[in-house]
């Protein structure tokens, strides 16, 4: 499974509370759409920091990088 799978995986599986978005886009919009928000952020950090050995710093806490599936398995592709 690559990363961006494993993030897609994630987000379905842990923080959306309903079956409405179980077909999950790679490009929907994640926090505009209220799929999720600060506290399933910090949950998906932790998940990333501790599934995908990465370090997410403070200075990439920005709703950019959060926005998507995409945009979120960029930021972690590119610490890899």
């Amino acid at each position: 499974m690559n990363v961006k799978e494993s993030i897609k995986n994630y987000v379905i599986s842990e923080l959306i509370s309903d079956n409405q978005h179980s077909t999950l886009s790679d490009t929907d919009q994640l926090i505009e759409s209220g799929i999720i928000d600060s506290l399933g952020i910090m949950k998906l950090i932790g998940f990333l920091e501790e599934n995908l050995s990465v370090q997410i710093d403070d200075m990439e806490l920005v709703p950019e990088n959060f926005a998507t599936i995409e945009s979120i398995a960029t930021m972690v592709e590119k610490k890899l």
